[in-house]
């Protein structure tokens, strides 16, 4: 593989993470953004200060629904990582992603790009009926004619795009291999001026502004930002890998999620535990193809202190 990487999404919260991962491997890369020189102000700082000198990158204008930009920012390269999405939830996200999808491995097959990995959610996991015991990216499918139904139209976007993903790779003959990485709850450092919604959920969880009176009788499942980076960098790299592979850690009850967080920031007090509920089961995931990628993750008490930290740089917890 040549050593330029596209990028699309760069601007965003794990594409700037991906952008920045790659430079400091030594790839060149060509970044995309809905706004180049807004972007620029703070991406190409942080370029800077990991690129290996003689390390070359680009910044440019791209839209998931406009092939021709995609094609564009392609030239050259000889793999394709796309982080892209959109913040809106509403019925035309559906057609959005898959048109993304489409888009971009439509681009990928006339520059004769042969590698291209999506960012998607766990959102498109979550099969009809009683949760699995151990879901897998393989068996299980979330029905997103069911989930336009409830009004999940960001999830829906994400199954479609999965899908959309694995029938480009099925009918390009070989040409195009494809990977999606499918995390939940993304968190850490922040390279982006405004903080990023995780960072808000944690600060107003230690600022007693949300889950002040109870503990969600719930799970989440977790990963820091550079972990998920890196699992896109492998998957890319790995001439072996394809489909689907989650973008977790694993999943934990909000208990151990507030508890790890006392562990973080010794004044925090979580909520009483209810002494009469049952705790639910923390959702289970065979990992057996994530860890096929080879990237080590961090566990729960570093990714939040990674949190943390953040928090106090920007002056969030004052």
């Amino acid at each position: 593989m040549s050593s330029r990487i596209a990028v699309i999404g760069a601007s965003g919260f794990i594409g700037s993470h991906v952008a920045v991962e790659l430079i400091a491997r030594g790839h060149d890369v060509t970044l995309t953004a809905r706004d180049p020189r807004a972007t620029a102000a703070w991406l190409v700082p942080a370029l800077k200060k990991r690129a290996p000198r003689g390390t070359l990158y680009a910044l440019m204008q791209a839209e998931l629904d406009d092939a021709d930009s995609i094609e564009i920012a392609l030239e050259g390269c000889s793999g394709l990582i796309c982080c892209a999405g959109t913040a809106k939830a509403e019925p035309a996200t559906v057609e959005l992603m898959l048109a993304a999808v489409q888009n971009i491995c439509s681009a990928c097959l006339t520059a004769e790009v042969p590698v291209a990995v999506f960012t998607s959610s766990t959102g498109s996991m979550n099969p009809p009926g009683d949760e699995p015991e151990l879901k897998n990216e393989l068996d299980h499918w979330s029905d997103d004619a069911a989930q336009i139904a409830a009004g999940k139209f960001g999830p829906a976007g994400k199954t479609r795009l999965d899908r959309g993903a694995l029938a480009a790779m099925q009918e390009s003959g070989g040409r195009l291999r494809t990977a999606v990485i499918n995390p939940s709850l993304v968190t850490g450092p922040v390279y982006q001026p405004d903080p990023v919604g995780q960072l808000r959920l944690i600060r107003d969880i230690l600022k007693g502004e949300r889950m002040a009176e109870s503990i969600p009788n719930d799970s989440m499942s977790i990963i820091d930002v550079r972990d998920l980076a890196q699992l896109h960098i492998a998957a890319l790299l790995n001439p072996n890998a394809s489909g689907r592979y989650f973008g977790v850690k694993r999943s934990w009850h909000w208990r151990e999620i507030l508890a790890a967080l006392q562990r973080c920031v010794p004044g925090y007090s979580p909520p009483p535990v209810d002494p009469e509920e049952v705790p639910i089961r923390p959702t289970g995931f065979d990992l057996t193809r994530r860890d096929s990628l080879g990237v080590p993750l961090r566990d729960l008490d570093e990714i939040l202190q990674a949190v943390v930290d953040e928090l106090n740089r920007r002056g969030m917890l004052d």
